[in-house]
């Protein structure tokens, strides 16, 4: 049975291996036997790894993104995590939309399942 799943993404991209180990979840998530419907959303400390600045090579999310994008997943940054860290809706990178805290909650809320990194 197909599942709206949420991975949510917390903490910052560098000295942790959080981001790229929940990209690879919901990836496998989204290419699954069921292929579930997968939203990755950065939101806490996790926005700072929605930029565009942040060097995906290096932290292991290029070839996941690519899965996750092929798969229909979405990935979406957190609006009010951004304000609350200083972070600009024009350092988010293109494949990531900026969502609402309204919009934020509903998809958290309506999730199936929850994976926290």
């Amino acid at each position: 049975m197909k599942r709206d799943v949420v991975v949510l993404l917390t903490r910052a991209p560098y000295g942790r291996v959080h981001i790229p180990e929940g990209l690879r979840a919901a990836r496998g998530v989204a290419a699954g036997f069921d292929m579930h419907d997968v939203t990755v959303l950065f939101t806490q400390d996790g926005v700072y790894g929605a930029r565009d600045a942040v060097d995906r090579e290096a932290l292991n999310m290029s070839g996941h993104v690519d899965d996750l994008e092929e798969q229909d997943g979405q990935m979406v940054a957190d609006r009010e995590s951004m304000a609350d860290r200083g972070v600009d809706e024009g350092e988010i990178a293109d494949d990531v939309a900026v969502w609402s805290d309204d919009r934020v909650t509903a998809c958290i809320r309506d999730a199936d399942r929850i994976l926290d990194f």
